[in-house]
């Protein structure tokens, strides 16, 4: 008896770190329940559920590594000074470029970084 309850146990652990990569907490508890020394290394490499906080997260600081910073307002309060394509833009004071791309409002450290990435899209 004092094996499954200490199974129960350990088995919490890859079930949290699945259901904080976007995964079902039930089924990656039984799991890691039933063999937890296979599960909480496979929990633990596995890439986020598409559309969950950690892989926007990831998605996150790789447009930040590449030098994109992901602006926090709403695309209804954004003012566009003009449209490449079909991307709207607004010119920051500091010399950058706030544009809506694919429904995101990012900010590029020029117009030149913008109109790459466009370019990227199309391509």
């Amino acid at each position: 008896m004092e094996v499954l309850v200490i199974a129960a146990l350990i088995g919490l652990i890859p079930a949290f770190i699945a259901q904080k990569k976007g995964h079902s907490f039930g089924l990656w508890w039984i799991y890691g329940a039933a063999l937890f020394i296979v599960a909480l290394p496979h929990a633990l490499i596995m890439k986020p559920a598409e559309g969950s906080e950690e892989a926007n997260k990831q998605k996150a600081l790789e447009l930040a590594s590449k030098g994109f910073t992901p602006v926090r307002e709403s695309a209804v309060d954004f003012a566009a000074d003009g449209v490449i394509g079909s991307t709207p833009y607004r010119n920051e004071p500091d010399g950058g470029v706030v544009a809506i791309v694919n429904g995101r409002t990012i900010k590029f450290k020029n117009r030149e970084d913008l109109e790459t990435i466009l370019r990227g899209a199309v391509s």
